[in-house]
């Protein structure tokens, strides 16, 4: 499960990099400085959340995923990446509040995108685990 989840958001990471160079070039009114730092933090996130699972798996056994103490560890992580999420936007809005051209909707617009994603992964992965 974990090299599976890890592969995906390495993915997610390079398809965004490569959005963000096109983003650059082409539509530069639209690019903000925040935008890798969006991707850095669910990189590194969804690498926790892979070393989360894989460590769980292990210590409790294959047959436990489908288990309450597992779904109690999985959502108290999906809980702790939404805070982490909510905490950069509201880092970025307020670290730009005053900058007109600032790109605060597009930051935090960003930030929900890649959110969605990374969830859409997760939920792929760990759902297609047992088949």
């Amino acid at each position: 499960m974990r090299v599976k989840l890890q592969a995906l958001a390495t993915i997610v990471f390079v398809v965004g990099i490569l959005i963000g160079m096109a983003c650059k070039m082409w539509f530069p009114q639209h690019w903000f400085d925040g935008y890798l730092v969006i991707l850095t933090v669910f990189w590194l996130m969804e690498m926790v959340m892979s070393f989360i699972l894989e460590r769980y798996e292990s210590k409790m056994g294959e047959a436990t995923l489908e288990g309450k103490k597992f779904m109690k560890t999985y959502m108290t992580a999906k809980t702790v990446k939404l805070l982490v999420t909510l905490a950069l936007i509201a880092g970025y809005l307020a670290y730009k509040k005053d900058d007109p051209n600032g790109h605060q909707l597009e930051f935090a617009g960003s930030a929900v995108a890649f959110y969605l994603i990374n969830l859409g992964i997760e939920t792929y992965v760990v759902t297609q685990r047992k088949r």
